[in-house]
């Protein structure tokens, strides 16, 4: 009897020391893991940071999150305009010109106005989510009472949602009044204006930069594509200027005989081409601080 509760005492001390082995090997290794799982931290500026944080903001950086997210809404539309003395003369037809790629090179040229290193996203625009609004519609109360800039940072919050980026570029068409007259123009196109002794061509290129803070959407800077940045719009207009914004007169026969022509001809597409490219060329590093700042445009955008 004592030999066998010697023998059972012997057998319960050993499970007792295999039980406690295998406790004390689980903790050290459940401490082995937190020890490698820590992250490690350094001092910079009197600033701890963890190897943990920065993997944490390079995940969110990736995320949509850039310096400057860029937005073109110009469209890629032509408009053959003529007019003249009388309202029964004046003609208009809006042509179709994505063989032009001016949106791509609004891009280009915004990309290339901003310094390296700064990251730019690209944000698609379709025009069919965003349909222009109504005015006709409006009530004399909407029209005293609208709230244009809460208006203009919803419109955008919707435009570059799922983005995150610390400034946004908008550049859209600007519009201009003709001369003196009642009439306007918008954007790319031609315009063949009936004088008393003959007609005048102009070839224009209007275009509008606004930049907003992407925190609040409020509208940092705005102002027209402008090649003459010496003169308001304003005093080019008393000066003269038939177009607030650039524009060439050109040769009678460049216009064309039938408006859908004007898509397929390279003289056209190169001097929009160029009359864009050297008023975003000139402007948007004035309105990114990149050159000195010149008075913003009087001209209005749509």
């Amino acid at each position: 009897m004592l030999k066998g509760s010697q023998a059972r005492k012997k057998a319960m001390i050993k499970a007792m020391q295999a039980v406690a082995m295998i406790v004390a090997a689980h903790l050290l290794s459940t401490a082995g893991a937190e020890a490698q799982a820590a992250p490690k931290t350094s001092t910079a500026n009197g600033k701890v940071t963890t190897r943990r944080d920065v993997t944490a903001r390079s995940a969110a950086a990736g995320g949509g999150s850039c310096d400057f997210g860029v937005v073109v809404t110009a469209g890629d539309e032509f408009t053959v305009l003529t007019t003249g003395l009388t309202v029964f003369q004046n003609k208009k037809m809006v042509i179709p010109i994505p063989g032009w790629g001016l949106n791509d090179l609004i891009f280009a040229r915004t990309r290339a106005a901003i310094p390296a290193g700064v990251s730019v996203l690209r944000i698609p625009y379709n025009p069919a989510k965003f349909p222009p609004r109504d005015e006709s519609k409006d009530t004399l109360k909407d029209r005293l009472f609208r709230d244009l800039n809460a208006e203009l940072a919803g419109y955008m919050r919707e435009v570059v949602k799922g983005t995150n980026c610390r400034h946004y570029i908008q550049i859209l068409n600007s519009i201009s009044p003709i001369g003196t007259s009642n009439y306007t123009v918008r954007g790319f196109g031609i315009l063949n204006q009936d004088v008393v002794l003959g007609r005048r061509i102009y070839l224009y290129a209007l275009a509008f930069i606004r930049i907003f803070d992407g925190r609040d959407f409020s509208v940092v800077r705005q102002s027209s594509a402008l090649i003459n940045l010496h003169h308001s719009l304003v005093v080019q207009r008393l000066l003269g200027r038939q177009i607030g914004g650039p524009y060439r007169e050109l040769p009678a026969e460049s216009f064309p005989a039938r408006p859908e022509d004007a898509a397929d001809n390279p003289a056209l597409r190169d001097g929009v081409r160029a009359l864009l490219t050297e008023s975003l060329d000139k402007t948007l590093p004035l309105l990114l601080g990149v050159r000195s700042a010149a008075s913003q445009s009087d001209a209005g955008e749509r």
